[in-house]
């Protein structure tokens, strides 16, 4: 009974801040920003601009729009080549601004330098996209036949081929970006093989350029930081990937590009974070150090919200080092009059403290939104995100409260917001990107720049900001997140609309399945996307164990077969423990239900239920597994009150476990479920008759403060069953008939059934014949539909 309180993976599901990353994003196409739970994952592009060729000087010039040379259609001998080299800016990742050059020479010279260009055009185009043998590659439109000797004006000057080579590269890059939607599902081999390739190519590229020594140092610095993050991204060659940031950051420090330098050394702690995460931290910590003896406050916020995302990551996100490290940011925000930083940080906190659920942790995260409620009215906090996920953390207390009353006003107040927010273009429906306001400081253009604009961006000269560019949730995603919790908070109406929750959670579902390329953004690797596609495949399996145990509570046993062969396809690695134990737990309902109760019982006692594996120090990221397993333990008890299973020892040794933990779980659901448990099961010694009326008693007032209408209405069952069987008076009648009416609330066959079965008795007992005449047909009607659905000769 206690599932209602499972929540979809908002650690996962809720999206993580986190910086983007260094990965590609290619000028050609517009970038839409990338998701999640990690900072923006995007690399710097280096795109350069396509070579261009006059045809006469002083005419218009026309720029290619593809990795090779125009077809020349003008007499070398007369016209000299006229090329020019522009880069447009690009937010969001570091590009390379120009192409190195050499001044204009005369004819005659040019002439003359003919043999050691072709040489060097030759090793260039070593290339895997550029034959040795072939030359500079030609239009389409060019004649296939050839010259012996190639004219001078077709051999490129060495500038124009290493932006020829990088303009190959990226193209590489975008055309393997845009497979990797696809592929992330299918891991179909043979297109693997084709994106290994493209990104392989497109990094002998760069190594070729890198070779070249013909760049400017800020351009060989950009292209050092491109070429390692893709690198990092796409391969598993870390020592090479640091190998280009060591000497990257050594070209930054000799020639003072600080804005480079910070960007360098934040890519160089993700990649550490990936093998050693104690070095990571011991890293971060030095470089928040240098940036506050620096005075870059935006780099010690860049770095602190890094480190942040890393503690996020790990198996305990609020403990005290964690938390001290967003406390630090919240006094560097006040400090600086940034309220929009602060209330980030003051959010991350909250939702820290909801993935642990500390004893106090209700208590703490409704102080975190008391804090953030205080700049709610300001228009530079305002930001849309972070407004709804402080409306889902506040609903995800509540949730946890289980005040019925509050929740419907809690998640009420989520869907308003929400459809506000639908038409505002601001906020597109795939855009990921969240970009928050920090205060200009003197000094601060010297250390962020466009090439920094992945983690920090300056604003513009008439903004009196920059902007920390945090990857947060999408639109998408946070309707999909909303239709999960909106279920959850339906469940505990009085009069809930199965209907409606049902279709809340199918249509969460039609998000994930109608929108699978676009509810977390355009990812920028395949990695990238690998990650995508398993935490939309994680949500289906929450949203199918949901659906799975809603429909089990109205005995609506082969829809429940068929979200359990669902899941069984959907759960394959990495999912976690939790989804595999919701799973078991999910098909040994659908064995008690349908009266296989030697299967039940063999997956009831999975090693995945073991108890011991779960008790740990209060404040364990582990609770949600405990209390799967003690639900699991509930069933195997009310199991062994069957006469073929009963196992009185057994049945001791589990109650002895459980009573510990449930006797004070901070868990209402808990507390109801096992006083019914302890009011029910019959022992050896039996329960005293006093005891069985206090859990009652408690049982029937839990269920009422959860608004829980099937816990009622076995809580009123049992009533009836162990204190007014074959009472006669008013208040046996009444007790019967209040259990048959809560148990058509409910829904569920098999307990309307035993209700009416019981309101018949009762009325026998009165003497009301025909009445009970009437119930017992309503009851076996009942108990034939719960026989037919079961198909089985076992009786429960």
């Amino acid at each position: 009974m206690d599932w209602q309180q499972m929540p979809p993976p908002l650690a996962s599901s809720v999206p993580t801040s986190s910086y983007q990353s260094a990965s590609p994003q290619l000028q050609q196409s517009p970038q839409l920003p990338h998701a999640r739970p990690q900072f923006q994952q995007q690399q710097p592009s280096l795109e350069p601009p396509r070579p261009q060729v006059s045809q006469q000087r002083h005419t218009s010039q026309e720029q290619s729009q593809s990795p090779r040379l125009q077809q020349l259609q003008q007499n070398v001998q007369h016209t000299a080549p006229h090329r020019q080299h522009s880069i447009p800016r690009l937010t969001g990742s570091p590009v390379v601004a120009q192409s190195p050059k050499l001044p204009q020479q005369s004819n005659v010279k040019r002439l003359s330098s003919v043999g050691p260009r072709i040489d060097h055009a030759a090793r260039v185009s070593a290339s895997p996209r550029i034959p040795a043998h072939a030359g500079p590659t030609r239009s389409s439109s060019v004649s296939s036949t050839r010259s012996p000797a190639p004219a001078p004006g077709l051999v490129p000057h060495h500038a124009d081929t290493n932006a020829l080579l990088i303009s190959v590269a990226e193209e590489l890059f975008e055309n393997a970006r845009n497979s990797a939607f696809a592929l992330a599902d299918s891991m179909d081999h043979a297109s693997l093989k084709e994106y290994q390739k493209m990104v392989a190519t497109g990094l002998g590229c760069l190594e070729v350029v890198l070779g070249s020594h013909k760049l400017a140092p800020r351009v060989e610095a950009r292209l050092q930081l491109r070429y390692a993050s893709i690198l990092a991204e796409e391969t598993s060659n870390v020592m090479e990937a640091e190998t280009a940031l060591t000497k990257g950051i050594t070209l930054c420090e000799r020639n003072r590009f600080a804005d480079l330098k910070y960007a360098m050394q934040f890519l160089q702690i993700k990649m550490l974070s990936q093998r050693r995460g104690k070095a990571a931290m011991i890293s971060v910590d030095a470089r928040i150090r240098d940036s506050e003896v620096m005075k870059h406050s935006h780099w010690t916020y860049a770095f602190r919200f890094l480190k942040a995302s890393l503690y996020m990551q790990s198996a305990n996100p609020a403990e005290a080092p964690a938390l001290e490290n967003l406390k630090a940011i919240t006094t560097l925000a006040a400090q600086k009059g940034d309220r929009a930083v602060f209330v980030v940080a003051t959010l991350l906190e909250g939702l820290s403290l909801l993935k642990t659920m500390k004893d106090d942790a209700i208590v703490r995260i409704q102080g975190c939104l008391a804090q953030v409620a205080k700049y709610q009215l300001e228009d530079s906090v305002h930001l849309m995100q972070t407004d709804i996920l402080m409306l889902m953390l506040d609903l995800a207390c509540s949730l946890h409260q289980k005040s019925p009353q509050i929740i419907a006003q809690k998640y009420g107040a989520l869907q308003e917001r929400l459809d506000g927010y639908l038409n505002n273009d601001v906020w597109g429906l795939s855009d990921t990107e969240m970009l928050v306001p920090i205060r200009k400081h003197s000094g601060s253009q010297y250390v962020i720049s466009e090439d920094t604009a992945a983690i920090l961006k300056p604003g513009s000269p008439n903004e009196d900001c920059d902007y920390l560019a945090m990857s947060f949730w999408s639109k998408l995603e946070a309707f999909t997140i909303t239709y999960t919790y909106s279920g959850l908070g339906n469940l505990y109406k009085s009069s809930r609309n199965d209907k409606k929750i049902s279709e809340l959670w199918n249509e969460a579902n039609s998000q994930l399945e109608n929108n699978a390329f676009r509810i977390r953004g355009v990812p920028t690797s395949l990695s990238n996307a690998v990650l995508n596609a398993n935490w939309r495949r994680e949500l289906k399996a929450y949203l199918c164990i949901l659906r799975g145990l809603h429909l089990a509570t109205h005995s609506k046993w082969r829809e429940v077969q068929k979200r359990t062969d669902e899941l069984n396809k959907l759960l394959k690695p990495p999912l976690g423990n939790l989804i595999h134990q919701y799973s078991l737990y999910l098909s040994a309902a659908h064995a008690q239900g349908t009266g296989d109760l030697k299967r039940a019982m063999s997956l009831y006692s999975h090693s995945s239920f073991n108890l011991d594996d779960y008790i740990t120090p209060a404040g364990s990221s582990r609770q949600a597994e405990l209390e799967v397993s003690m639900l699991a333990m509930f069933n195997r008890i009310w199991i062994m009150q069957h006469p073929s299973y009963q196992d009185e020892y057994a049945t001791r040794e589990l109650l002895e476990q459980l009573r510990p933990l449930c006797a004070d779980s901070p868990n209402l659901e808990i507390r109801t479920t096992y006083n019914l448990l302890l009011a029910a099961i019959q022992t050896n010694p039996p329960i005293p008759m006093t005891a069985i009326k206090t859990h009652i008693s408690a049982a029937l007032n839990g269920s009422k403060m959860l608004g829980d209408v099937q816990t009622l209405s076995i809580a009123l069952c049992l009533m009836q069953a162990k204190l007014f069987q074959g009472i006669v008076g008013e208040q046996a009648l009444k007790s019967a008939r209040a259990a048959s009416q809560q148990a058509k609330k409910c829904g569920n066959m098999l307990w309307m059934s035993v209700a009416d079965g019981m309101l018949a008795v009762s009325l026998e007992t009165q003497g009301q014949i025909a009445e009970a005449s009437s119930m017992h047909a309503e009851a076996s009607r009942y108990a034939e539909a719960v026989q037919a659905v079961m198909g089985r000769g076992e009786s429960l």
